[in-house]
């Protein structure tokens, strides 16, 4: 990187000006998906559907993530990461119009099949990231992007709770004109990082369900201990926060606009979390000791969210909850990049995504089935238990250290 073109911080560390852009992509992004995001739940309760049917068309997105991420991390490497931002952009742009016209649970699963099928492009957005971003310096990197996405949740749960309040369809088309902007910022400002490109496009059964490469990773130790961190992360938080809103309807009578002052307040805390104490807590303790008090900060919340019955006291454990995730996400991504190559970059985060999917396809139908047949309290209590055996694992294999990047 040259330092003409960057400003440099402290510690060494070049803050390419490209980051600027992408975080700015990532923020529009991110405040579209929040605003509608725990809308979809209530629009389903005022179509008549029952929280195990709301969680099962929940799932569908990350079923098509599923299939989708891997082989969205494979195009870009082949075709560049500009045009696969744009191509899942109008995705999204798309499922939010259906979702503006939802009035049938047919036109809702159509939404979310749309933006699941292209819509995300989390995997091109770390795999870009990687690109300009030296390894020792990701953890850092990967933090502002988190505080990026926690600045979007602290706006968009807010403008849509507020919107709602007129009709579910009005969030849903201010979103979409929010993704509209974030396809100009992409096609204005968005420079290409992919300059070696493979001559052909491999898309085979392994580029759907990456069977080939999870095994592959999974020989080497500190890779498979990385996807498997991650995956156990993902099933203790996405059990609780894929059904946040049929909880919080069901155990505190909360509305759709509360909801969003919920969310609203977990991003103001990672924001302050991930912009202005990251770096000074890495200094200070180190990944490791990070990773482990941010989990365990994320499972003290869930216990603390099982005893909460009211409104206003739930604001306490979700202290605990910005904390975890605003550490453990960022910590867990950079331990994931750093233990692989730089060619396997966007291969091993579009395995990870997959497996994310996989949690997500699980997790909000297991959640409908506990709120409607169980005390709503199992969620968080499941959500703990997950959590207190990732604390466990850290335990045991914390003290691995990962390969260095050749």
């Amino acid at each position: 990187m040259s330092t003409n073109e960057n400003n440099t911080l402290s510690d060494n560390f070049v803050f390419d000006k490209r980051l600027y852009v992408i975080f700015l992509i990532m923020f529009t992004e991110v405040l579209g998906f929040s605003m509608v995001l725990p809308l979809i739940p209530f629009l389903g309760l005022e179509l008549g559907l029952t929280p195990v049917e709301i969680g099962l068309i929940a799932s569908v997105f990350s079923f098509c993530q599923l299939f989708a991420s891997p082989v969205t991390g494979k195009l870009s490497d082949r075709f560049g990461r500009k045009p696969l931002f744009i191509l899942s952009q109008i995705s999204t742009f798309t499922g939010f119009l259906l979702l503006g016209f939802a009035n049938t649970p047919v036109l809702l699963i159509a939404a979310r099949l749309i933006d699941g099928l292209l819509g995300s492009n989390m995997t091109v957005s770390q795999a870009y990231i990687s690109d300009i971003v030296e390894p020792q310096h990701r953890t850092r990197v990967f933090g502002y992007s988190s505080g990026v996405f926690g600045a979007g949740l602290i706006f968009g749960p807010v403008i849509g709770g507020v919107l709602s309040s007129i009709d579910y369809s009005v969030p849903m088309f201010f979103a979409a004109s929010i993704t509209i902007v974030s396809i100009v910022l992409v096609i204005i400002f968005l420079t290409e990082t992919v300059t070696k490109k493979p001559d052909k496009l491999e898309l085979g059964f392994n580029e759907v369900l990456p069977v080939k490469d999870v095994v592959r990773f999974s020989k080497t130790p500190n890779v498979r201990n990385s996807l498997v961190m991650f995956f156990v992360y993902n099933i203790g938080f996405q059990i609780f926060i894929s059904n946040f809103s049929l909880l919080a309807e069901t155990q505190l009578n909360a509305t759709a606009d509360q909801v969003g002052f919920y969310l609203a307040w977990i991003g103001i805390l990672r924001v302050v979390i991930q912009t202005v104490f990251m770096a000074r807590i890495l200094r200070a303790m180190g990944e490791d000791s990070i990773l482990r008090t941010g989990i365990l900060a994320m499972t003290v919340s869930m216990i603390l969210l099982a005893l909460s019955a009211d409104y206003l006291i739930v604001f306490v454990p979700l202290v605990f909850l910005a904390y975890g995730t605003g550490v453990t996400r960022p910590i867990l991504i950079s331990k994931l990049t750093n233990c692989v190559t730089q060619k396997d970059t966007a291969t091993i985060l579009g395995v990870n995504n997959s497996l994310t999917s996989i949690a997500q396809i699980i997790t909000p139908v297991a959640g409908g089935f506990m709120i409607e047949y169980l005390p709503s309290q199992t969620i968080p209590i499941s959500a703990a238990l997950f959590l207190g055996s990732l604390l466990l694992f850290i335990r045991n294999h914390g003290k691995e250290e990962n390969p260095k990047n050749s």
